[in-house]
């Protein structure tokens, strides 16, 4: 189904994150995951003030801090965590309306099954001509409850692998305890935190 003029200009694909070095190489996606990794706590934690505007620096640009809304300072942080646990990310005006490709790209699902999700009412769409035009609203909508869904199951099994792991007798260190912390809130996946471990061990055995 062909976008339409306005869906095309609405819709922007973040497919690579460059950062030009001295080198002139573009980081791997490994190093881009971990400096995401490492950057989304910070923005956490500076949301946590009440303040409406933050001053951003930009150390490559060799000029002085930039304002900041909060609303857009939000973003950022969301989508640094998407990019923390591979996910692809897209840019889209909230008035946009998508056709069902675009809609299925945004979920990372397939045609077939964003159409069962609009048939069942789980994302509103409106019908124009033979075409469903999925509301972006309703999608962010329908993504917010997987995602709060995805952290409770999380959760649920960070708390079974402690109890479990204490149960045995054995102590979970501090550092293991906030890779879990950061997996139950999609920060790392499993590989990651599995990746760590072994880091982390591997350096103790060696000392």
């Amino acid at each position: 189904m062909p976008a339409t003029q306005q869906d095309q200009k609405s819709v922007k694909r973040v497919k690579q994150v460059k950062r030009v070095t001295a080198g002139g190489a573009a980081p791997s996606a490994h190093e881009v995951r971990r400096t995401a990794e490492e950057a989304v706590p910070r923005l956490r934690d500076a949301l946590t003030s009440s303040a409406a505007t933050f001053h951003v620096t930009v150390a490559e640009a060799g000029k002085g801090a930039i304002e900041v809304p909060r609303e857009a300072l939000a973003v950022l942080a969301e989508t640094i965590a998407l990019m923390a646990s591979g996910s692809s990310v897209e840019v889209v005006a909230r008035s946009a309306e998508l056709s069902t490709i675009q809609a299925a790209k945004a979920l990372g699902v397939s045609r077939p099954h964003l159409v069962k999700l609009l048939d069942k009412g789980a994302i509103d769409f409106r019908m124009v001509g033979t075409h469903r035009r999925v509301n972006v609203e309703s999608l962010e909508e329908y993504e917010r409850r997987e995602r709060s869904e995805s952290v409770r199951r999380r959760r649920q099994a960070v708390a079974s692998a402690i109890g479990s792991t204490e149960a045995e007798g054995l102590r979970v260190s501090a550092d293991t305890t906030s890779d879990l912390d950061s997996y139950a809130r999609g920060e790392l996946d499993a590989a990651a935190v599995r990746a760590r471990t072994l880091a982390r061990y591997t350096r103790k055995a060696a000392e």
